[in-house]
């Protein structure tokens, strides 16, 4: 039984805001909202700052270079946005756990709550599961959510315009008439 049936939802809004940072509160929340994840609290200018801050984080686990580092990177998120888990009806949705106060900011809510999936995810997948782009040019990140854990990519785009360039290159260093 996941212990947080929103994780994959959380995860990708982390990844998106990594990848194209927020450009405000209204932007923040929309995106939140868009994923179809309660806006319990507005989103204000101390949000943003605590996302940006939150997103070098990630920035660091992503480039973390040995699972070990990768850990302790993760161990220092969670003590640092994540509460020791209660549980909570608040919305009236039934009983599910919280890794986070109840009085959080929206950017306390956000930076729990994707720790904590990232945490499960990774702990349940591998830690390999989280990386940039292999394409050249991008810097993109990404969390495998494959079946076999070999994601390199951080979009069907990027995939697809490296395989078209690797492809190019061969053609070119055929020798001519094959």
């Amino acid at each position: 039984m996941p212990v947080n049936p929103y994780a994959r939802t959380l995860l990708h809004i982390v990844i998106d805001l990594l990848n194209r940072p927020p450009a405000g509160p209204g932007d923040l929340a929309a995106r939140w909202a868009e994923a179809g994840m309660p806006l319990e609290r507005a989103a204000g200018p101390d949000d943003c700052a605590m996302v940006r801050d939150y997103l070098a984080d990630w920035c660091r686990l992503i480039d973390a270079v040995t699972d070990a580092d990768r850990v302790a990177l993760l161990n220092e998120m969670l003590a640092r946005y994540a509460t020791q888990p209660t549980v909570t009806d608040h919305d009236g949705t039934g009983w599910h756990i919280h890794y986070r106060h109840d009085d959080a900011s929206f950017a306390g809510i956000l930076t729990a709550a994707t720790t904590v999936a990232a945490a499960q995810h990774l702990t349940g997948h591998g830690m390999h599961r989280l990386g940039r782009c292999a394409l050249p040019e991008c810097a993109g990140a990404y969390l495998d959510f494959s079946r076999p854990g070999r994601q390199r990519y951080c979009s069907h785009a990027c995939a697809n315009r490296d395989a078209v360039r690797r492809y190019r290159t061969s053609r070119r260093a055929r020798p001519a008439g094959r």
